[in-house]
């Protein structure tokens, strides 16, 4: 079997997740880490020469909260914690990172340095941040729709116009949406029997023709 010699500093460098190492002194100071940093503009002199020290790089708004939850778990006698928070790369962008710390301690049980990894979640978190304010838009149309008299509805175009989705202002008219996504009612129960052929024929003409000038 042929074999392969495996450069791990070069895999590491590589790779997106930032190793570190920092002493548990004001701004944690680094004594460690990889070279990948440079995706955020840094170098690795930065930071082991002293002119960075690692809540250098954190936001000014996550500082103190990066800070707390750390001390937090050290006090509780945690091993490691994960967080999410942003740092700011040399350029001044923001960017959002998942970081997982091993808390190190001295043979006197004192916390001496933070071991850790980092990884750039930033794509996660706009898609996240994406979805909340679509969900958010489709709270606030859903609610304008239910506070209205205008009644939504989604049918098969089956036998009865079996209903898929009707808004829940349906409740004015005395239904319930369950009572038609359940089968109990079919949209055309809705339709008085005398008007319900005109109406079959009105929607399959403009199923075939499209929409024309009147309503």
């Amino acid at each position: 079997m042929k074999q392969f010699d495996i450069n791990l500093e070069s895999l590491i460098n590589s790779s997106p997740i930032v190793i570190f190492l920092c002493k548990s002194t004001e701004n944690w100071p680094v004594e460690l880490i990889t070279e990948n940093v440079w995706q955020f503009g840094y170098a690795v002199e930065d930071f082991i020469f002293g002119n960075i020290r690692y809540l250098d790089i954190v936001h000014p708004e996550d500082i103190e909260r990066v800070k707390s939850e750390v001390a937090r778990c050290s006090e509780k006698g945690c091993a490691e914690l994960t967080q999410e928070y942003r740092i700011v790369t040399t350029s001044g962008d923001t960017r959002w990172i998942e970081v997982k710390v091993l808390i190190r301690r001295d043979e006197d049980g004192r916390v001496s340095h933070y071991q850790g990894t980092l990884c750039d979640v930033t794509q996660r978190k706009k898609a996240e941040e994406s979805m909340q304010k679509a969900l958010k838009k489709n709270n606030e149309l859903k609610n304008v729709i239910n506070s209205s008299p205008v009644f939504v509805f989604l049918c098969k175009p089956e036998e009865g116009w079996p209903v898929e989705f009707v808004s829940e202002n349906i409740s004015k008219l005395e239904y319930t949406p369950e009572d038609f996504t359940s089968g109990k009612i079919n949209f055309e129960d809705l339709i008085h029997p005398d008007d319900r052929e005109r109406i079959r024929a009105e929607v399959a003409k403009f199923s075939r023709e499209g929409p024309q000038d009147c309503t």
